[in-house]
């Protein structure tokens, strides 16, 4: 173990301390038998230290941009409905968001293996210049096709560039804290989460649409400068693991039923984003209001972000994600559906659903990085999460559009809509479950 002796003598610069490396037959060991592995990664990983914790920055940062932004789609979908593409449907326009969440984690099956390959630098500085521009033409847009074209395919991409190494990155320097450490980085998607959509709301009647978004631009800018400047490496490029999607890995169980789970997450995990501020209007709430619903949304998932990562670190990644994910059906289907079914508009329902649903439902953003890093060698954890995202991404894909048809085939009514998320997030905590038991058996008081 690293005494306190080699620590300062690592920082005060007299001793070059040498990157790690395993061996194979270790690293195999491993896999097979956590409790070594931590063990090995408890002498490994720093856990702290002005290094480890600016690279949680860099990631806060580059969360805060890429993230935000996608946290705050339901706004864009409901300014567009209502303007530029209010002869459009529903249906087809939340095809721009969709698509543009299903690049965003499905282009993880090529960045993270690059990223285990090539390092961080390479992608993050050109996905922050695209991603940028994406919105800055996404400002200019008036047709369905320039707005598709702009964010969807652009931003889709760009956000993947940045957000895939930014929480690979931030795995690299911790692992006993590695929860706590990923949830603080998570929250930046919530803040931009809050800010984004307060922000256009508040500037569109004064500046425009256009100027709005451009002044969101300029923020993400700002961010994702700061994330280049401070987001790096511990591990030297494994050129080894190949810039290829591992379908072997779905051999191990408890990778097959975590995938699952992040699939049946990203299936539901939008639709509340997305139509919640359309689900307030046509309940009749203000204008105004309805719009600042998601930033209450995503307020609360800063700390649903942060804390149950805290939590997760002293009671098991996987035991925390169990008890959120539950939390985010029985919300769904008791609140929301409540303030659905119920005449009138019922705004402290929805408020407590916001609140509720929005602290439990971030732990999918913060902890499923987490709970992957723990069944993964780190070396090939971006290859890993890749695998894992591009197939994640085909719920991101379909989720929105299938709920949209559920509410076109209703007539409007959000019952159905509703059921729906709520049922995602059943079949997702079952496969959770099934994750834990393969990894860490089937005891109640077991930590994993």
């Amino acid at each position: 173990m690293t005494t306190s002796s080699d620590s300062s003598s690592t920082d005060s610069g007299h001793t070059q301390r040498t990157e790690p490396t395993l061996s194979d037959s270790i690293a195999d060991e491993k896999l097979e038998r956590p409790e070594n592995q931590k063990v090995l990664d408890e002498i490994d990983y720093p856990d702290g230290g002005i290094k480890a914790w600016s690279v949680v920055f860099g990631s806060w940062c580059a969360m805060l941009g890429s993230f935000g932004i996608w946290n705050s789609v339901g706004v864009f979908q409901a300014y567009l409905s209502e303007n530029q593409l209010s002869r459009y449907s529903e249906g087809d326009i939340s095809w721009i968001f969709s698509v543009f969440s299903f690049l965003f984690f499905f282009c993880g099956v090529q960045i993270g293996p690059i990223f285990d390959a090539y390092g961080l630098k390479p992608l993050v500085i050109p996905g922050s210049i695209g991603f940028v521009l994406s919105i800055i033409l996404f400002s200019l847009g008036n047709e369905y096709y320039q707005f598709f074209l702009s964010f969807s395919i652009l931003g889709g991409i760009s956000c993947s560039l940045v957000f895939t190494p930014s929480i690979a990155a931030t795995n690299q320097w911790f692992n006993v804290r590695r929860g706590l450490a990923t949830g603080i980085a998570t929250t930046g998607g919530g803040f931009g989460g809050v800010i984004f959509p307060i922000l256009v709301r508040a500037l569109i009647p004064k500046v425009g649409f256009g100027w709005t978004l451009r002044i969101v631009a300029f923020i993400c800018l700002v961010t994702s400068t700061l994330a280049v400047l401070c987001l790096r490496t511990r591990f030297p490029p494994n050129k080894a693991s190949g810039a290829t999607i591992d379908l072997s890995a779905f051999k191990d169980r408890r990778f097959a039923a975590t995938a699952c789970a992040t699939f049946m997450i990203e299936w539901a995990l939008q639709i509340p984003q997305t139509y919640f501020t359309s689900f307030a209007l046509y309940k009749g709430v203000d204008t105004t209001f309805a719009y600042q619903m998601i930033a209450i949304l995503n307020g609360a998932s800063v700390f649903g972000r942060w804390l149950p990562g805290y939590v997760a670190d002293r009671f098991g990644r996987f035991n925390t994600m169990i008890a959120t994910i539950f939390m985010c059906a029985v919300f769904s289907l008791s609140l929301w559906m409540v303030s659905s079914a119920l005449d009138g508009t019922k705004t402290g329902l929805m408020i407590a659903y916001l609140v509720c649903f929005g602290f439990a439902s971030g732990s999918g953003i913060s902890l499923t990085p987490v709970c992957l890093a723990q069944i993964s060698d780190m070396r090939e954890y971006g290859k890993r999460y890749g695998t894992t995202f591009s197939f994640a991404s085909l719920g991101t894909l379909t989720g929105v559009p299938i709920a949209g048809a559920i509410l076109k085939a209703q007539n409007g009514r959000y019952d159905g809509l509703i059921a729906y998320c709520g049922s995602c997030y059943i079949v997702c905590f079952m496969f959770l479950i099934l994750a834990r038991g393969f990894g860490g058996g089937w005891a109640l008081r077991k930590v994993y």
